[in-house]
């Protein structure tokens, strides 16, 4: 399961008043996987092909929102520093824009998620 995503970061750099993150975000076994890169202005490649990943445990909350132009992926983890390795991610949350082409994938995408996560709360606290 998996799911494009992109957002753009504000003053990064003093040199590039904006970058544009483009990626995939996935689940493999316990973890969601974050595969991005970095692009500058001009849509050129400024990084390599970035890994980072998160247990699914740490997740406070998986939201998907949706208004009249946008729809975003709200990911937020249980502490701040689980996303810090993340650009953009701002005090343990990050928003996730998807393309309108995607947006029943992220639904679904989270509410697989939500609905795992509601399990695991109910076999530990048996």
């Amino acid at each position: 399961m998996s799911l494009a995503y992109w957002y753009e970061v504000q003053n990064i750099d003093v040199d590039v008043n904006y970058k544009s993150i483009r990626g995939v975000l996935s689940v493999e076994g316990e973890q969601l996987l974050f595969e991005y890169k970095l692009y500058n202005k001009s849509r050129t490649a400024i990084s390599a092909l970035n890994k980072y990943a998160i247990e699914v445990d740490i997740l406070k909350s998986l939201r998907f929102k949706k208004t009249l132009f946008n729809a975003y992926l709200i990911i937020e983890t249980v502490q701040t520093v689980f996303l810090e390795p993340l650009p953009g991610s701002s005090k343990g949350m990050i928003n996730l824009h998807i393309d309108r082409s995607d947006r029943r994938a992220a639904e679904d995408f989270c509410t697989k998620i939500n609905i795992a996560l509601d399990q695991r709360k109910k076999q530990s606290t048996i």
